[in-house]
């Protein structure tokens, strides 16, 4: 849901050691992260707890600690083994999974999507002003497709959501919802608008596409069970592993929604739950050839064979991306709802996830990776 890609690119990822130039780090990785993750939970900043792990083999980095609280009760000490809703990092795994099935030639990208989803799907985008043999997967990978989101496009289905929290939302409530409370944003391919109905059709194109629940399509697809992903699962569709620690609270603002109905999130905008490990092991798989099994599918997610020798938009087919003035570095990236945050820099192999227990002031990404990049300048140095 709720997407801080502009804010985290405005006011984090500057990408740059300028703010780190006159600080005296610890070439010790658990040392100096260790002490970034104290330093950013405080009551001054209003953060109860944070999770993070920082994952780079090349510079010799495996990071993965908590700090603080698991709620605002304050109650009980926050683990970095919690799980936690990844909220809108699902659309990344989603997106991996339509990949994978796309280089198994299941379908193609390029594909509408009126090939691909329901009768009744194609009826209720027809009736509310979308032509669904216009659409294209890779317009709903990028965003591109136009549709309306109905989870915030406006302020209506949060506050209808929060009149019953318990309801069992379903796929098509949701797509229905974006027809009855906005407009096509514009023509299929025109511009950029972030929306979870594509990615709830996503969804449901992985599940027709393999005739199989969307979270048995996500696990095989994307080899939860080999990686070892044991705190990643997709909630209220599969069953919760038994061994879990319970989950790390979620908040909208002030209300502890900890205990509302997933289906609110579920269908392919959101709908996962994991932990920092988890996340960093699936970056670091994606990124080393660990899911997809053809070597060109990666640069077509990344956007590296369509763009050869153009300006590449910043979203991607899943990720956004940010390219520093500066420092020149690239990195790709998603956030979510409840404080949830990924990202991966290729030039040092190196994945990072942070949970915040609740939203606050800080600026604890920001020093991991500045403190990242002085690691890398540090190591290169002759």
């Amino acid at each position: 849901m709720r997407y801080l890609f502009l804010f985290i690119t405005l006011s984090v990822l500057q990408l740059s050691c300028s703010s780190s130039k006159n600080v005296q780090y610890n070439a010790d990785p658990s040392i100096q992260l260790q002490q970034i993750l104290e330093d950013g939970t405080t009551i001054e900043n209003g953060i109860t707890g944070i999770s993070l792990t920082v994952i780079s083999p090349e510079l010799d980095i495996n990071f993965s600690n908590a700090t603080g609280y698991d709620s605002t009760e304050k109650k009980q000490a926050l683990q970095v083994e919690q799980p936690f809703r990844i909220a809108s990092l699902t659309k990344v795994f989603v997106a991996t999974g339509i990949l994978r099935l796309h280089e198994k030639s299941l379908l193609s990208i390029e594909d509408v999507i009126s090939k691909h989803i329901s009768q009744e799907h194609i009826d209720i985008l027809r009736k509310g002003g979308y032509n669904p043999d216009n659409i294209t997967i890779r317009h709903c990978l990028m965003h591109m497709s136009g549709l309306y989101d109905y989870a915030e496009g406006g302020p209506d289905y949060i506050e209808e959501a929060s009149k019953d929290p318990a309801k069992r939302w379903t796929r098509t409530e949701q797509i229905q919802f974006a027809m009855d409370h906005g407009k096509p944003q514009g023509a299929p391919g025109e511009i950029f608008h972030y929306s979870d109905t594509g990615y709830v059709l996503l969804g449901e194109i992985i599940e027709r596409s393999l005739d199989t629940g969307l979270a048995e399509g996500l696990r095989s697809l994307l080899k939860f069970n080999e990686l070892g992903m044991s705190s990643t699962y997709l909630e209220s569709l599969e069953e919760r592993p038994v061994s879990l620690l319970p989950n790390v609270k979620r908040y909208m603002e002030t209300i502890d929604a900890s205990n509302w109905d997933n289906s609110i999130d579920l269908y392919g905008g959101g709908g996962l739950v994991s932990n920092t490990k988890d996340l960093t092991v699936f970056l670091q798989a994606l990124f080393n050839g660990g899911i997809y099994e053809q070597e060109d599918t990666l640069p077509i997610m990344l956007l590296k064979k369509e763009y050869n020798g153009n300006e590449v938009p910043s979203q991607r087919l899943g990720f956004g991306s940010v390219t520093g003035k500066k420092s020149g570095l690239e990195v790709y990236l998603h956030s979510g709802f409840w404080g949830t945050f990924f990202m991966h820099i290729p030039k040092y192999n190196c994945s990072i996830a942070m949970n915040n227990t609740n939203d606050g002031d800080n600026n604890v990404l920001q020093q991991v990776i500045d403190y990242v990049i002085w690691l890398g300048e540090q190591q290169s140095k002759p």
